[in-house]
């Protein structure tokens, strides 16, 4: 308990000086349904700040506008062989509890020693990542499109890597798996594809 406090502590305070014009609350989800191998997982809800946007342009995909950031706090208690933990980012248009359920649904799978999360791994989730919406798989990519402070967090503590889970189309997900994430990305970003909107078209 005292070192997911401990966790919980280091990772608000990142978001905080990363995101500092941002609200940081928690969010809520069906912790006894979800992360039954993570038990004192946390998932924090971070808004978007008012009329602006801290997404970047370029090669990589793009982010119309600010998004609602919902961040798992607890995942990365266990290090990876490499020496540090993981923690998990997903991103959605406006306020949605399901997208805190869908992350820390990740956060439990990448707990189980038997579904380690990788960049670039295509995880099916088997339905809509949102209702209604066209993407139904998640990639597992850097969070390039944000601030760069974001990836990494190092204190005397914790070494925590912050990766992104990208909702794409199963066409997507079909060419990533042949082609490998960066031509996916690059799909994304000459598409100029908004990965935040329920519904769009699939870039390949």
């Amino acid at each position: 308990m005292a070192e997911s406090r401990q966790i919980m502590e280091s990772v608000r305070g990142h978001l905080a000086r990363v995101f500092p014009k941002r609200a940081i609350a928690r969010a809520r989800f069906a912790e006894h349904e979800l992360v039954v191998n993570l038990p004192d997982l946390a998932v924090f809800e971070v808004a978007p700040p008012d009329g602006t946007s801290d997404g970047r342009t370029g090669t990589l995909p793009v982010l119309h506008r600010a998004p609602w950031l919902y961040v798992t706090s607890g995942a990365s208690a266990e290090a990876m062989d490499d020496g540090y933990g993981l923690e998990f980012v997903l991103c959605a248009a406006s306020a949605e509890p399901r997208a805190a359920q869908l992350v820390a649904m990740v956060a439990n799978l990448h707990a189980d020693p038997r579904y380690p999360m990788s960049l670039g791994q295509v995880l099916e989730i088997g339905h809509p990542w949102l209702p209604g919406a066209s993407a139904d798989h998640l990639i597992v990519a850097l969070p390039g499109i944000f601030d760069p402070e974001l990836e990494w967090l190092s204190d005397r503590e914790h070494t925590i890597r912050f990766i992104w889970l990208v909702p794409i189309t199963r066409g997507e997900a079909g060419f990533a798996k042949q082609h490998g994430l960066d031509a996916l990305q690059s799909r994304l970003g000459a598409a100029k594809a908004d990965l935040t909107a329920l519904t769009r078209p699939s870039v390949v």
